[in-house]
């Protein structure tokens, strides 16, 4: 019975720490479907507007700032999806629209009643991830040892959108 206990353990403590989904999906999210989403939006093409220099500091503070995020999102064009989907460019684009990627019915809500991801709802996001979308599945902040910044937020911030062009 203990050994039953622990393999249970095993298989459903990542689901109930981290939010994992042992499984992915094959759907793809379609262009069209994406267009009909953003249809009377008038965003700007955010990765079209031109970013200000920093110095290889700043960017490595920025990276930095970003490695707690790198455990869950890759942010390479056609990356893979892991705990959380690939944010390849998803500034500009609806909420849970990334393919072959678990979403909750959490991102599902959001994205049906207009969730776009901006500079500004990603920083509300980073700042607080539940107001944003109630009883999602990101466990953002680690819920030990981690400190809470606006700064590191910040630079979370500038990190994807400057790494996702």
């Amino acid at each position: 019975m203990v050994l039953l206990a622990f393999l249970a353990l095993a298989v459903f403590f990542p689901y109930l720490w981290f939010g994992v989904v042992p499984f992915a999906t094959d759907d793809v999210f379609p262009q069209a479907e994406i267009d009909r989403l953003l249809a009377g939006k008038n965003l700007p093409d955010y990765y079209a507007e031109p970013l200000p220099p920093i110095s290889a500091e700043e960017l490595e503070a920025q990276k930095v700032a970003f490695t707690w995020c790198r455990f869950c999102h890759t942010l390479d064009a056609g990356g893979e999806n892991r705990v959380g989907p690939n944010l390849h460019r998803i500034v500009g684009k609806p909420a849970a629209v990334v393919s072959h990627f678990v979403y909750s019915q959490e991102f599902i809500d959001a994205r049906n009643q207009g969730l776009v991801w901006t500079p500004e709802t990603l920083a509300a996001f980073i700042a607080d991830n539940k107001a944003v979308v109630p009883h999602n599945r990101m466990r953002y902040p680690p819920m030990i040892g981690y400190e809470r910044s606006a700064e590191r937020d910040r630079q979370m911030l500038e990190y994807l959108i400057r790494m996702t062009r």
